[in-house]
């Protein structure tokens, strides 16, 4: 088949409601070679053969049994004819410009193997422009001063459905999306790319994260504990690495930090304090984090329907 110079992965699971707009965006990127594998993961909503009414001989729809969204991106990877891959979410959707933005960064940095321009988070009520944490993003585009440093805030410059990965860097690593899990997959990847390369980033936004989807992923896990046991460990084995500074060490600890803040208040909210109250005693915190350690000490001991209500402050939908 012929080789692209971009293929678009989309992993398909239950957005029938979705898929067409999205997969529209797409279509009208002002740059044209590329192709898009819309991997239909066992959907039971009719979603796949929407895709396959699409008469663009670009799109291909390939399905697969239900294995979850880390299975059909890699199974998207494995598939990919372009010399670079982009991800895309079912849900969310590209400004016209997107592909070409990220060709016009790999070209300005060719030492970067991952880059990633910037997108909006929409809420119901609500549109969110992220506020990046490094010194290195003043610039209208950059590498990336420290991409742990990035990682430390509340929003990743890199995101599913804003970022574009050179092919070749996947027969780098010794292992792609993390199969087993159903949450930070896809931090999981970034850390260990961005880890091993520089990563461009662009204050162009081009892309919109949708936040409040049906089947969305922060609806269907927020009444669930939130862990992903890959993802800690190659946190873990980061930060005892001897390949990176005590800075950077410092910043892997406050990311491990904040999932674990994550981690302790699913506990609480799915009943489970005497799991919570060990994972609090067994936390070495870094510096920023006592503070929440603290809090959340105090919140072991408090009546559940408190609780409940500062789940619904923290998981508010603006």
């Amino acid at each position: 088949m012929e080789k692209k110079l971009f293929s678009v992965i989309i992993p398909l699971y239950n957005k029938r409601d979705n898929i067409e707009h999205t997969l529209t965006t797409v279509l009208s990127q002002t740059l044209s070679d590329f192709e898009v594998i819309v991997i239909d993961d066992g959907s039971t909503d009719g979603g796949g053969e929407l895709v396959s009414k699409f008469t663009d001989e670009r799109v291909r729809l390939i399905a697969q049994e239900n294995k979850g969204v880390s299975a059909a991106r890699n199974h998207g990877v494995r598939e990919a004819l372009g010399k670079y891959v982009a991800f895309l979410d079912a849900d969310d959707e590209w400004t016209e410009d997107f592909l070409s933005e990220c060709l016009r960064l790999f070209e300005k940095y060719p030492q970067a193997k991952m880059v990633s321009p910037s997108y909006q988070v929409r809420y119901a009520k609500k549109i969110v422009v992220p506020q990046w944490k490094s010194n290195s993003l003043d610039e209208e585009d950059c590498l990336l001063g420290d991409f742990f440093e990035m990682a430390t805030g509340a929003f990743w410059t890199t995101n599913s459905s804003c970022v574009a990965i050179e092919k070749s860097v996947f027969s780098a690593l010794d292992r792609w999306f993390p199969e087993e899990e159903r949450v930070y997959e896809d931090f999981d990847m970034w850390i260990r790319i961005g880890a091993k390369y520089p990563v461009a980033h662009s204050n162009k936004i081009c892309a919109t994260y949708n936040r409040v989807t049906p089947n969305n992923a922060r609806e269907i896990y927020r009444k669930k504990v939130i862990f992903s046991s890959t993802y800690f460990n190659t946190l873990s084995e980061s930060i005892n690495s001897t390949c990176i500074s005590q800075q950077q060490k410092e910043w892997l600890w406050q990311i491990r930090d904040r999932r674990i803040v994550v981690y302790v208040f699913s506990l609480l909210s799915t009943r489970q304090r005497k799991k919570a109250k060990k994972v609090i005693k067994e936390w070495e915190t870094s510096k920023p984090y006592k503070k929440y350690k603290i809090c959340l000490k105090f919140a072991t001991f408090m009546p559940y329907f408190i609780i409940d209500i500062v789940q619904s402050i923290r998981l508010r939908i603006f």
